[in-house]
């Protein structure tokens, strides 16, 4: 790959670098328990996106209920396959 035939000038270099700052985070707080949170996302605290409660409450518990209820299938068995050996 061939490298640049001449070299870049100071001010070259710092125009293209002038975007390349951190730019500081924006933050928003919980309508209802006044929690920082970042803008447009649920309350990691207490499930409230503005004025709605969204969390799903209890999760953990649905799915160990649903882990309870349902049983492993066993494994099905092909069909005409049963004394062939495929290695």
């Amino acid at each position: 790959m061939p490298l640049p035939s001449f070299r870049s000038s100071r001010s070259k270099v710092r125009r293209r670098r002038s975007h390349h700052a951190l730019k500081p985070q924006q933050v928003a707080v919980c309508a209802k328990c006044e929690a920082i949170l970042l803008p447009h996302r649920a309350c990691k605290n207490c499930g409230a996106y503005g004025d709605r409660n969204v969390a799903k409450q209890g999760a953990a518990e649905v799915k160990k209920a649903i882990a309870k209820t349902v049983k492993k299938a066993p494994a099905k068995k092909m069909k005409g396959h049963e004394g062939h050996n495929h290695e």
